[in-house]
C-alpha cells in the first residue's frame, strides 16, 4: 500500500510530515500514514510514475485510478474552498483505492472564510453522498483539523472549473510524460489555483455573493476569467477577456463548460482600457503592466475609471505597488475613496498589526511578514 502526502514545496515537507505523524494530533493512530508515506510537491519539475526513486516528484503527473490508498493534503499545499479545490479533491478521489481515503486539513468556520480555506461544513455541502448500505456520510472528522473524503455509493458530481481541461486534455497529450511546454501548462493550472481563489474572496467581500457581476481581465490569464465565471461561490453573469494585438491568445473555448461559453468575450485591442461604452464591477490585471513606466501606470489606473459601475473595483498585483511612494502617489493623485490590499498567500485582507492565522508556523510567519512589506500583495482600489 502506498501513502503519499503532497507539499507546497519541499521547503514544508517537515512541518507537514508533522500535522500527521505527529502523536500529540493523533493519540490514538486514526490518521497516522504508514511507514512508506512518499513526498510529492506541486512545484517539482519531477513528472514521473515511479514516485519512490528517491527524488520529490510532481503530483501532477497522470498517474493510473487507483494508484494510491491514501492521499493526505499537507497544511502548507494551497488548497481553497472553490470550485478549482473542490475539481482538485474530486481527481484525488479517482486516484484511492476503493476502501482508501483522502485525508486534508481543515479550518474553524470563522477562520476557513477569512481565508477562503475548507471547514467542514463547505466540505459537506460540496461532497456529501452516501456509503453503499451502511448509511454513512463519506466525509468523516477524524480529529481536531482533519477530515477524510471516501468513496461513496457514487461519484462527486463534476465540478465546472479550468482545472478539468488539465486532466482531459492536457494529461492525455503528455502521454506519461512531461516536456518544458507541460510543465508551464501545469504551472500555469496550479497558479491560477490561488488567484482565482483570492479573486473570488475580493468579489465576496465588496459585491456579496448573490449580486449579478461583471469583470474584465485586461492582459492576463484567459484561465483567472473563466474560472471566476464558473464559480459557484460568487454571481459573475459576464466575464470579458482583454488581449492585444502583439500578445499570443491563450484563450481556449475548451476553458469552459458549455453552457458558460456565451458569457465570456473576448476583446483584442491595444489600447488600456480599451475604449468601450461598456463598464464593469470589476477589473483585474495580475502582472500586466510590467513593460510600463510608473507614469505610464498610473495614469491607466486613473483612466480605468470611467470603465467601472458604481462602487466597481480595480484590481491590481504589480511591482510599483511594492514601493510606498508610489502607493502614496496612487491615494493622493487619483482621488480614490479606498486602497486595500490582499495577501498573495491566502485569500484574506492585511491590516496593519494584525496576524493571519494559519496551521503552518512556516506560512504564519511568511504571512506576517508580507504584511509588513506588502511586497507583491493584491491592491484594491475603488474611486
Amino acid at each position: 500500500m502506498t501513502d503519499i502526502l503532497i507539499h507546497k514545496s519541499s521547503k514544508y515537507i517537515e512541518e507537514d510530515r508533522d500535522y500527521y505523524c505527529s502523536d500529540i494530533r493523533d493519540k490514538h493512530g486514526m490518521i497516522k500514514p504508514s511507514d512508506n508515506l512518499i513526498s510529492l510537491s506541486c512545484d517539482s519539475e519531477i513528472i514521473r510514475p515511479d514516485i519512490d526513486c528517491g527524488e520529490l516528484c510532481s503530483i501532477y503527473y497522470p498517474f493510473e485510478k487507483h494508484s494510491f490508498n491514501r492521499i493526505y493534503l499537507g497544511i502548507s499545499f494551497p488548497l481553497f474552498a472553490n470550485n478549482w479545490g473542490a475539481a482538485f479533491l474530486r481527481y484525488l478521489m479517482y486516484l484511492i483505492k476503493k476502501d482508501g481515503a483522502v485525508i486534508l486539513p481543515v479550518y474553524a468556520e470563522r477562520q476557513g472564510v477569512e481565508k477562503n480555506y475548507w471547514s467542514r461544513s463547505s466540505l459537506e455541502v460540496m461532497f456529501q453522498s452516501r456509503q453503499k448500505w451502511w448509511g454513512m456520510s463519506n466525509i468523516w472528522a477524524e480529529n481536531d483539523g482533519v477530515m477524510s473524503m471516501r468513496i461513496g455509493k457514487k461519484e462527486p458530481p463534476l465540478i465546472d472549473s479550468t482545472l478539468n481541461h488539465l486532466f482531459d486534455n492536457e494529461f492525455q497529450k503528455a502521454n506519461r510524460s512531461a516536456d518544458e511546454d507541460y510543465l508551464k501548462t501545469v504551472m500555469r493550472h496550479h497558479n491560477n489555483a490561488t488567484t482565482s481563489a483570492i479573486i473570488e474572496q475580493i468579489i465576496i467581500n465588496y459585491h456579496g455573493r448573490k449580486k449579478s457581476v461583471s469583470l474584465l481581465n485586461v492582459l492576463g490569464d484567459s484561465l483567472l476569467p473563466s474560472e471566476i465565471l464558473m464559480s459557484d461561490y460568487v454571481n459573475v453573469t459576464e466575464a470579458t477577456q482583454h488581449f492585444n494585438q502583439n500578445s499570443e491568445s491563450n484563450y481556449k473555448s475548451g476553458y469552459l463548460s458549455e453552457s458558460f461559453t456565451k458569457n465570456l468575450g473576448v476583446i483584442i485591442n491595444d489600447q488600456i482600457p480599451h475604449v468601450s461604452e461598456k463598464r464593469y464591477d470589476i477589473i483585474t490585471m495580475i502582472d500586466s503592466l510590467c513593460d510600463k513606466s510608473e507614469n505610464e501606470k498610473l495614469s491607466i489606473i486613473s483612466n480605468l475609471k470611467g470603465s467601472l459601475n458604481k462602487n466597481g473595483i480595480v484590481v491590481i498585483r504589480d511591482s510599483a505597488f511594492d514601493k510606498k511612494e508610489f502607493c502614496e502617489k496612487i491615494k493622493n493623485n487619483l482621488n480614490i475613496n479606498e486602497l486595500d490590499q490582499y495577501s498573495s498567500i491566502v485569500a484574506a485582507k492585511h491590516i496593519k498589526d494584525k496576524k493571519i492565522a494559519h496551521y503552518s508556523d512556516i506560512i504564519f510567519d511568511e504571512l506576517n511578514k508580507e504584511n509588513q512589506s506588502r511586497q507583491s500583495v493584491f491592491n484594491i482600489i475603488r474611486f
